[in-house]
């Protein structure tokens, strides 16, 4: 297949989609730009109708724009460049944060304010859009950008019954997207199938992050039976020999294709967690990459830069985009959501763009994600290691209130996890980048979220 960059970009058939196998898939993938995607969003205003009439049910749905509400995240995402929506199947995508629609997770997530983004920080919005549980220590890959890099370890510390009884303190407290990673969950596989049955899908939706180490076409189909709704795969790059490198196990950019494949195939919706690179974007192959991620009937690229944590703590200018970087990655993930010819191709969902300081700023601590880490400390970023507490120790309710009172707002400044990387090294104990307890950074802690 021939690969050209935007410029000499043909426009592409849309092809019946096919299982790795050769043979119909279930699942079917299509995306909503231009017209069909104003003629969608026109539906979705219709239907609200519903929220309106059982107030009751919905006592934080708002549609004003003056009150943050639905009207005002359509404006956002048409500011953040999320110009298109993804169908999968019968139902609809707009961002890896927000469950599918139409749903009874969406409703839900609706009742408990999370269409209120504009309002995050008030009452408004008290809902939680994805929280990330480490619901393992395992891992088999020694990836270079791994923020649990100084967790891994063979031995668990949070037991699956443990687990369950936070999924349910979560789901009470309201949470959107229940992401369930590691370490790799697929070493803990038992536990992960116990995980989706035992969890409230009317509550919540439920995703994986994976590399691909161990899934196969029966697991993915036992998950998603299980209440799988959607897998994230880590696919940093179209180069399978970059790839392997950053993830430190030869053969992993194999494993990540033939796992977008198998869940597909078993009618989950994909998505690729990718961490751009200096790599990739000077070798100018972010348009091979999203290419690939078009033959693999992906829904969704979330795009990751990295950031001086875990595997990369301790380093800054040597691993972090420069502004030319930044400007490349700009063009692409612009030019992917908003032109024509690209509209049957995947959302791109730009982390960075999105919580800019300009834009929505950063929205840790549960004004849109926090992450729970494989040894039960409750932090406000996957790449932000300072722990408000375990839950091996306290209830998540308990420590949630804790952390929300000191991040009260969204944070209107460079990535906090860049500013406190050096407080948060100076601090950790002898062989250990992580997590540094709130407490042991309170001043830092205060300039960073002050104004």
């Amino acid at each position: 297949m021939e690969i050209r960059g935007p410029e000499g970009q043909q426009e592409r058939q849309v092809t019946p989609i096919m299982t790795s196998a050769g043979g119909n898939s279930h699942s079917r993938l299509r995306f909503h730009a231009g017209w069909s995607l104003l003629f969608r969003r026109a539906v979705y205003v219709a239907s609200a109708l519903k929220y309106f009439l059982r107030r009751e049910d919905y006592p934080l749905f708002r549609l004003s724009s003056a009150n943050g509400g639905a009207l005002a995240t359509l404006k956002i995402a048409r500011q953040l460049k999320l110009e298109k929506m993804v169908q999968f199947n019968s139902t609809y995508y707009t961002s890896p944060v927000l469950p599918r629609y139409p749903s009874r997770a969406y409703d839900h997530m609706v009742a408990t304010g999370g269409l209120n983004i504009a309002a995050a920080g008030t009452p408004l919005k008290p809902q939680i859009s994805m929280i990330l549980l480490g619901i393992t220590r395992r891992c088999d890959l020694h990836c270079l950008h791994c923020y649990e890099r100084f967790n891994l370890a063979p031995a668990e510390t949070v037991p699956i019954s443990r687990w369950k009884e936070v999924i349910r303190e979560i789901q009470a407290q309201g949470a959107g997207v229940v992401v369930l990673t590691g370490g790799e969950p697929m070493l803990r596989y038992e536990g992960l199938l116990e995980l989706l049955e035992s969890g409230n899908k009317d509550l919540s939706e439920f995703h994986i992050h994976t590399s691909g180490l161990g899934v196969t076409p029966e697991r993915a189909r036992e998950l998603r039976c299980a209440g799988l709704t959607a897998a994230a795969v880590g696919l940093d790059d179209v180069d399978p020999r970059r790839h392997d490198t950053l993830r430190g196990f030869e053969g992993s950019h194999r494993l990540a294709v033939s796992a977008l494949r198998d869940f597909f195939d078993a009618g989950v919706f994909t998505y690729t967690n990718m961490c751009v690179t200096r790599d990739i974007v000077r070798a100018g192959d972010l348009w091979k990459y999203y290419e690939l991620a078009k033959s693999l009937n992906v829904g969704m690229i979330e795009m990751l830069e990295p950031r001086p944590c875990g595997g990369f703590a301790g380093r800054g200018d040597d691993i972090l985009l420069s502004d030319d970087d930044r400007t490349k990655v700009t063009e692409f993930f612009v030019t992917a959501n908003t032109a024509k010819r690209f509209r049957e191709y995947p959302l791109v969902y730009y982390v960075a763009y999105t919580e800019a300081p300009e834009r929505m700023g950063c929205m840790m601590g549960g004004l849109s994600h926090l992450t729970i880490d494989s040894r039960g400390n409750v932090n406000p970023c996957v790449f932000l290691p300072v722990t408000f507490g375990n839950i091996m120790k306290e209830d998540f309710s308990t420590i949630y209130a804790r952390m929300r009172k000191v991040i009260p707002r969204p944070v209107h400044k460079v990535c906090p996890s860049v500013i406190l990387a050096g407080p948060i090294r100076d601090r950790s104990q002898a062989g250990n980048a992580g997590p540094v307890p709130y407490e042991a950074l309170k001043n830092e802690w205060e300039a960073v979220v002050s104004g």
